[in-house]
C-alpha cells in the first residue's frame, strides 16, 4: 500500500468519525428533547480543611513545629467528637523556599518549608462552630476551606435522575401529541448533549425543566429528607446553613411511530 492510498484511508475515516460525532441524531422521524430536575437540601455534613507550614533553616525545626500544630488540632478534634475515621492528614512535604530580593534582583533562599493538611468531617454545625472558636490560627496554621455535604446524596441523585427522565418521556409526548404524531422506540439516551446539525444555529438549552402535577403544584421529592425537611420547602436553620442545589439532566432521542 502505498502513502497516497493511506493518506486517503486516513482522510476517510477522519471524516467518518466527524460524520458520526454530528449524525448523532437519526435519519427517520424523531423528537429529541432534554429531562432535567433540580433540588435544593439543607446540608448535614461539614468539612474543613487545614494547612500547616513551617519555614526554617532547619528542616528538623520546621518538621517539629508543623508536628506540634498537627497534634493540637488533633487534640481539639477529638475534643470536638470528631471520629477518627473522619479525619484525613496527608503526609509531610518538604521543599525549599526562595523569596525574590528586589535590591539584588535575585531569588534568596530563605529555608526549608515543610507542609501538612488536615481534613475533617463534622456531623453538626454547632460541633464545628465550637471547634472554629477555640482554634487559634497563625501563619503556620491556617482554614483554608469550609464546605458542606450531604449524606443522602447518593439518593437524592437517584431520585433526580428518575424525575429527569419521567420530564424527558413527558415532554416527548405533549410535543408529539401537539402535532398528531405517536412516540416509538427510544433512539439513544445520553446525560451528554448530543452533536447535530438542523440547518441553523442552536441556541441554548434552557436551564431548568420544572414539573407540574395536574393541580398545579410542584413535585416535591418526599422520600429525600434532609435535618428531618422536605427538599421542596426549607427551615429557618436553612438562613445559616444555606442550601446545596443538585441537578441532572438527560437527553433522548424518541423515534416516531408511523
Amino acid at each position: 500500500m502505498n502513502a497516497r492510498t493511506i493518506l486517503a484511508l486516513l482522510a476517510s475515516l477522519a471524516i467518518g468519525d466527524a460524520c458520526a460525532q454530528v449524525n448523532a441524531l437519526p435519519p427517520t422521524r424523531h423528537i429529541l428533547v432534554y429531562g432535567d430536575a433540580q433540588a435544593r437540601a439543607i446540608p448535614d455534613r461539614f468539612r474543613i480543611t487545614l494547612e500547616f507550614e513551617a519555614v526554617d533553616p532547619s528542616p528538623g525545626a520546621a518538621r517539629k513545629r508543623v508536628e506540634a500544630n498537627v497534634q493540637l488540632v488533633l487534640k481539639k478534634l477529638g475534643a470536638a467528637h470528631v471520629m477518627p475515621g473522619e479525619i484525613i492528614a496527608t503526609s509531610l512535604q518538604i521543599e525549599p523556599r526562595q523569596r525574590y530580593d528586589s535590591e539584588k534582583r535575585e531569588q534568596v533562599f530563605v529555608g526549608t518549608a515543610v507542609t501538612r493538611t488536615i481534613t475533617a468531617r463534622f456531623d453538626r454545625q454547632s460541633a464545628l462552630q465550637e471547634f472554629l472558636a477555640n482554634l487559634q490560627t497563625s501563619e503556620e496554621l491556617k482554614v483554608s476551606a469550609v464546605d458542606t455535604e450531604l449524606s443522602g446524596q447518593g439518593a437524592l441523585r437517584a431520585a433526580l435522575r428518575h424525575k429527569s427522565i419521567e420530564s424527558s418521556r413527558e415532554k416527548a409526548e405533549v410535543i408529539a401529541k401537539a402535532y398528531g404524531a405517536r412516540l416509538g422506540g427510544i433512539y439513544s439516551v445520553s446525560d451528554v448533549a448530543p452533536q447535530f446539525e438542523y440547518g441553523v444555529q442552536e441556541g441554548t438549552w434552557p436551564s431548568m425543566y420544572e414539573w407540574r402535577s395536574p393541580g398545579g403544584d410542584a413535585y416535591s421529592l418526599d422520600r429525600i429528607e434532609v435535618t428531618g425537611s422536605r427538599l421542596s420547602s426549607g427551615p429557618a436553620e436553612s438562613l445559616q446553613t444555606g442550601y446545596v442545589t443538585f441537578e441532572d439532566k438527560i437527553y433522548t432521542v424518541f423515534l416516531l411511530a408511523d
